[in-house]
């Protein structure tokens, strides 16, 4: 027993400096999921177990890669910010596709809105321009 709590807490020591980077990781995991799966429900999809597989998959593979790319940074290239490029990758790719599942359950693309919002110098119509879209989306639902 002291063999494998001295393991866990050498491990834990290893991990804590990245405690940060994980959970946020996870986080962007966990509403990205509930994002994809009220997308889903909204659209009549059902949840299958492939797509909560794939989700547990990320948990683990994208923790790894974190603490992979940790310590290539510290024990072999710390010139290089290896952990930030890769969470940033990460953070990137999931919050992507959170934003994927919002235009899929409003029918809104939020890139779309930010750049008719820039462009335009009235707010008056952008407010148009997303009524109009979410008339559409729910046209497009009743048939």
């Amino acid at each position: 027993m002291d063999k494998v709590s001295n393991i866990s807490f050498w491990l834990l020591t290893m991990i804590i400096p990245l405690s940060g980077v994980i959970f946020t990781v996870i986080l962007l995991i966990v509403v990205d999921f509930i994002t994809g799966s009220y997308a889903s429900y909204m659209n009549g999809i059902g949840i299958s177990s492939k797509r909560i597989g794939h989700t547990i998959s990320k948990l683990f593979i994208y923790n790894l890669v974190i603490i992979s790319a940790h310590f290539l940074e510290t024990n072999i290239v710390d010139e290089i910010p290896f952990l930030k490029i890769i969470a940033g990758f990460i953070a990137i790719t999931e919050i992507r596709s959170i934003l994927e599942n919002y235009t899929k359950i409003y029918g809104v693309n939020p890139f779309k809105v930010l750049l008719q919002f820039i462009k335009t110098s009235s707010f008056k119509e952008i407010l148009t321009f997303l009524s109009s879209h979410q008339r559409i989306k729910k046209i497009e639902k009743e048939k």
